[in-house]
C-alpha cells in the first residue's frame, strides 16, 4: 500500500489531468456496473425479462436523458418504490458524476489549451515570417512599416509579460494607419462611376496584410525560441528596453544580460539548424553589450547561416537628428526613403569596381530605380539603389539617348546655426555628429561651418560640462521651462535680430515615463512659436521664414500636434529607427548603406547623403519641364564630366524635388512617366558626395 501511494502521488504530481480522467472512467464504469446489477436484480414488474445487460444499457441512456426512464418504469403507478427510486438515484448521481465530470473535464482541457497557447507553449510551424524578441517603444513601427510589404506578412513576437496591452496597441496602431493612408483614397474615388470606383480602391486601397501573434514567455528559452520557429524566420530582431525603463527603476545601466542570453540562444539554434540564412539584429545602447556582442560574432562560426547585425540605436537617432537639424526638409525625404512606403533602398550583388561605368550604362537601360553608390561588404561589390521595390532594379528597356543637358555651378555648403533645446540619451551622440560634419569641409570653411547654442536644465548642462569641450558650441544656457519670462528673455536674445537660417532642434527626454512622454518637448515648442507669433506682430517685417523648428517626438499620436505649427518639422524617432531595422530585417548589405548615408566620417562607409540643391544655384541654367529619368540621366552626366564646375568626378542622383511651397515628391516607379517642372526657388533632393 505504501508503494502505491507513493506512486499515486508521483502521477498526481507529474499528470493530474492524466489520473483526474482516469478517476472519472473507473467510478463512471463502477457505478453504471452497481446499477444495471440492481436494476436488474430487484426483478419488479417492468423489469421481469431484463438481464445485466439490458439493464446496463438503460441505465446508460437514463443519464444521458432523463426521458428514456419510461423504457424501465413504463407505468409509475404500477411500478414499486424501490425501482424508482434506484432509478431516480442513477439519474441523478449520473448527470453529476458522469455528464457533469466529463463536461468539467474537457472544459478545463479547452480552457488549458487556450492559456498554453497565451504563455507560448504550443507550436508555430511557420516560416519566412518575423520574429521579435522584448518590446519597446520602437518594436509598434517595426511592425506597421510591414503593412506597406507587396506580401502578406507574419509577425511573432516573444515578450515576458503584458501580451494583452500589446496586442490592443498593434491592433489600434494598425487600424489608425490604414484609416490615416486609405482616407485620401476613398475621397478621390467619390467623384467617380460605380465600377471605376471599386476598380480603383480595390488597386489603391491599403489592406490589413500583417499576421501578429504575441507570446508570453522567456526570451532566452531555447524551447519556446524553437516553439516559434526561429530557424525558419527571415529575420530576428531582438530589441533593448527603453530609457525611460531605467527612471523607475525596472533596469540598471550595466547592459542587457537578457538581451545577450536571447542572442546566444538564437544563434546556437540557427548555427546547428538547417534553416534559411537570416538577419539576426540586435539593438545596442551601451558599452558593455556592444563588447559581448562583438565577442559573440568573433567566436561563432555561423557561415552563411545568418549575419548579426549590431544596431547601435543611440547613435543612428543621435546621427539622424544631426542631420535633421541642419537640413529640416529632408524629413519628408527620409519618412518616404526609410519606410516601404513609396519609394525605399535596395541593394543588388554586382560585379565590376567602376562605380561610374555601370550607373552610366544602369541608365540608358533602366527607368525604374535610381542607382546611388557602390559598398564593399566583405569582398563583395553590392550596389545600392533608390527602388519602389527590389523587381524594379532589374527591370529593362531598350537603350534610350540622352533626351537632356544641364550644366551645373559649384554650390558649397551653406553656414549652419543650431540652437539645440532640451536632452535626451543621444546628446553626445549629436554632438560627435557635428563634429564629423564639420570635419567633412573643406578646410578653408571649417571654421564658422556650423555655430550651436544649446539651451537646458541646469542639472543637463553640468552633465555635460556645459559642452565646453566642443568648440563650436558658442553658448550654453540654463532653461527654465516653468520660469517663462527667462526663457522669453532668452529667446528674445537668440532669435529677434537674427539675419541668418536658424535651425531650432527640439530633443524629447525618452527618459520621462509613458504618461509624460514628449511632454517637455511640446512645451518648449508652445514657447518658441508663441515668441515668434508675437514678434510677427510687433514686427510685420521680422524674417520669421528663416527659423525653421524641428521637433523629436516619441509617440506618434503628437505628431499632428507639431505639424500644426508652420514652419515645423516633426521628427518621430521611434518610427525611423523602426523603420531602418525592418529595412535591415529584409535586405541583406542595407545596414553598411545606412552606416555611410547617416554619417559624416569616411570610416563608415561612403558618405553620399540626400542633400538640398536650390535650383537656381545649383543649374546654370533652370531645366526645362522634362520627366525625371531625364532629368535624373542629365545631372548625372554633367556631375561626373570632365569639365563640371567642380572638376570633380563623384556622381550626383537625383532623388526628388521639394517645391517652393513645401510639396515634397521623391521618385519612384517608372521614372519616365513622372513630369517634372522646376521653378528657381525649388530645391532638388541629390544623393552625392559634393558639398
Amino acid at each position: 500500500m505504501r508503494k502505491f501511494r507513493g506512486w499515486l502521488s508521483i502521477q498526481i504530481a507529474k499528470h493530474p489531468k492524466r489520473v483526474v480522467l482516469v478517476l472519472i472512467i473507473l467510478f463512471n464504469v463502477l457505478f453504471i456496473t452497481v446499477s444495471a446489477a440492481v436494476i436488474s436484480s430487484l426483478s419488479l414488474r417492468g423489469t421481469e425479462s431484463m438481464n445485466f445487460f439490458h439493464a446496463a444499457y438503460y441505465t446508460v441512456t437514463m443519464i444521458l436523458d432523463a426521458g428514456c426512464i419510461e423504457s424501465v418504469i413504463q407505468d409509475i403507478g404500477a411500478t414499486g418504490v424501490a425501482l424508482t427510486v434506484t432509478c431516480l438515484a442513477v439519474i441523478i448521481i449520473g448527470m453529476i458524476t458522469f455528464t457533469g465530470a466529463v463536461i468539467g473535464y474537457f472544459t478545463n482541457i479547452l480552457n488549458g489549451f487556450i492559456e498554453s497557447a497565451h504563455a507560448g507553449n504550443t507550436r508555430l510551424y511557420l516560416s519566412d515570417h518575423t520574429v521579435i524578441l522584448n518590446w519597446n517603444a520602437r518594436a509598434p513601427e517595426i511592425v506597421n512599416d510591414l503593412l506597406y510589404s507587396d506580401h502578406k506578412e507574419t509577425v511573432v513576437a516573444l515578450v515576458k509579460s503584458g501580451g494583452d496591452d500589446i496586442r490592443k496597441e498593434i491592433e489600434e496602431r494598425l487600424h489608425q494607419t490604414i484609416e490615416k493612408e486609405n482616407a485620401p483614397i476613398i475621397k478621390k474615388a467619390e467623384k467617380m462611376s460605380f465600377f471605376a470606383r471599386r476598380r480603383y480602391l480595390k488597386n489603391h486601397k491599403l489592406g490589413s496584410n500583417v499576421s501578429f501573434i504575441v507570446i508570453e514567455g522567456n526570451i532566452f528559452s531555447q524551447k519556446q525560441l524553437r516553439d516559434i520557429s526561429i530557424d525558419l524566420a527571415k529575420a530576428v530582431i531582438i530589441l533593448s528596453n527603453d530609457p525611460s525603463d531605467m527612471a523607475d527603476g525596472r533596469q540598471t545601466d550595466e547592459g542587457n544580460p537578457q538581451a545577450i542570453k536571447a542572442l546566444m540562444q538564437t544563434a546556437d539554434i540557427v548555427s546547428a539548424g538547417g534553416g534559411r540564412h537570416q538577419n539576426i539584429i540586435m539593438e545596442i545602447t551601451d558599452p558593455w553589450t556592444d563588447d559581448i556582442v562583438q565577442k559573440i560574432i568573433s567566436g561563432k562560426e555561423l557561415g552563411d547561416k545568418c549575419n548579426i547585425v549590431m544596431f547601435h540605436v543611440e547613435k543612428f537617432l543621435g546621427q539622424l537628428l544631426a542631420q535633421l537639424s541642419l537640413t529640416p526638409e529632408l524629413t519628408a525625404v527620409y519618412d518616404d526613403l526609410f519606410s516601404n512606403k513609396g519609394a525605399a533602398f535596395y541593394t543588388e550583388s554586382v560585379r565590376t569596381g567602376d562605380e561610374i561605368g555601370y550607373m552610366r550604362d544602369y541608365l540608358t537601360s533602366h527607368k525604374h530605380a535610381v542607382p546611388l553608390t557602390l559598398i564593399d561588404r566583405n569582398g563583395e561589390g553590392c550596389f545600392c539603389f533608390s527602388a519602389e521595390t527590389q523587381s524594379d532594379i532589374g527591370r529593362k528597356q531598350e537603350s534610350v539617348s540622352a533626351g537632356l543637358h544641364v550644366e551645373l555651378n559649384e554650390t558649397p555648403s551653406e553656414r549652419k546655426r543650431v540652437i539645440m533645446v532640451g536632452h535626451n540619451s543621444k546628446a553626445e551622440e549629436i554632438m560627435s555628429c557635428y563634429e564629423a560634419y564639420i570635419a567633412s569641409q573643406p578646410r578653408d570653411r571649417q571654421n564658422g561651418a556650423l555655430k550651436v547654442t544649446v539651451i537646458d536644465e541646469a542639472e543637463s548642462l553640468s552633465r555635460m560640462e556645459h559642452y565646453q569641450r566642443y568648440p563650436f558650441v558658442e553658448e550654453a544656457l540654463d532653461l527654465d521651462i516653468y520660469h517663462i519670462e527667462k526663457t522669453y528673455e532668452t529667446l528674445r536674445r537668440l532669435l529677434l535680430d537674427t539675419s541668418e537660417e536658424t535651425n531650432i532642434l527640439i530633443l524629447s527626454d525618452d527618459t520621462e515615463l509613458e504618461d509624460n512622454a514628449d511632454s517637455s518637448a511640446l512645451m518648449c515648442l508652445v514657447y518658441i512659436q508663441d515668441f515668434i507669433k508675437k514678434t510677427i506682430r510687433k514686427n510685420p517685417d521680422y524674417a520669421h521664414k528663416k527659423i525653421k523648428t524641428i521637433v523629436e517626438i516619441t509617440d506618434p499620436d503628437h505628431y499632428d500636434i507639431v505639424k500644426g505649427y508652420p514652419m515645423t518639422e516633426a521628427v518621430i524617432s521611434n518610427r525611423f529607427t523602426g523603420n531602418i531595422i525592418t529595412q535591415i530585417g529584409e535586405k541583406d548589405s542595407i545596414y553598411d548603406f545606412y552606416k555611410g548615408l547617416l554619417s559624416y566620417s569616411s570610416e563608415s562607409g561612403p558618405c553620399g547623403k540626400p542633400q538640398l540643391k536650390k535650383v537656381k544655384s545649383f543649374f546654370r541654367e533652370i531645366p526645362p519641364a522634362c520627366t525625371a529619368y531625364d532629368l535624373v540621366r542629365a545631372v548625372f552626366e554633367a556631375s561626373v564630366s570632365s569639365d563640371s564646375a567642380s572638376g570633380k568626378r563623384s556622381p550626383a542622383m537625383v532623388l526628388g524635388y521639394i517645391k517652393a511651397s513645401g510639396e515634397t515628391v521623391v521618385f519612384s516607379g517608372d521614372l519616365s512617366g513622372i513630369d517634372v517642372a522646376l521653378d528657381g526657388e525649388d530645391r532638388i533632393v541629390v544623393y552625392t558626395n559634393l558639398e
